[in-house]
């Protein structure tokens, strides 16, 4: 059986308060997967997985971006894994306007424009690649570069 962890431990794990994480919660935002029952004499029980999702939306929720859409995101990075994958599996970024996860092929998409995916660049293979270019171009420059 799946380890659980109550409202209250979620809250001393993750420094958010009962309140928030009880909204959270009831409004769909997040799961408690393990056990969703609230009333007299039940607890919510929430999985690892729920526990680092809610550590993301608080996350988010630092940098400024609303609940409309953390969930929105949420929903598409769901719908983008699909069953097979766990939101664990992916990197999720954002620049304080979107949010943005980076799929196993190393695609970025944006999750609250419908999946629309966006580019980047990382300029250690482009350093890498210029600086071979140069050499076999121009062997006399690239020496007198690295000394």
């Amino acid at each position: 059986m799946q380890q659980g962890y109550t409202g209250p431990e979620v809250c001393k794990i993750t420094g958010i308060s009962y309140r928030q994480l009880d909204h959270w919660t009831s409004t769909g935002l997040i799961n408690a997967s393990i056990r969703n029952i609230k009333g007299s004499g039940f607890h919510r029980l929430y999985s690892f997985n729920d526990i680092v999702l809610v550590k993301l939306v608080n996350k988010l929720r630092d940098a400024g971006i609303s609940l409309q859409k953390i969930r929105v995101a949420l929903e598409n990075v769901s719908k983008l894994l699909g069953k097979k994958k766990n939101v664990t599996d992916v990197s999720i970024f954002s620049d304080g306007t979107s949010i943005y996860v980076l799929t196993e092929n190393d695609q970025m998409i944006d999750l609250l424009k419908k999946g629309q995916a966006v580019f980047g660049i990382s300029l250690g293979p482009v350093h890498t690649e210029t600086e071979a270019e140069i050499f076999s171009l121009f062997p006399e420059k690239i020496s007198v570069q690295n000394r």
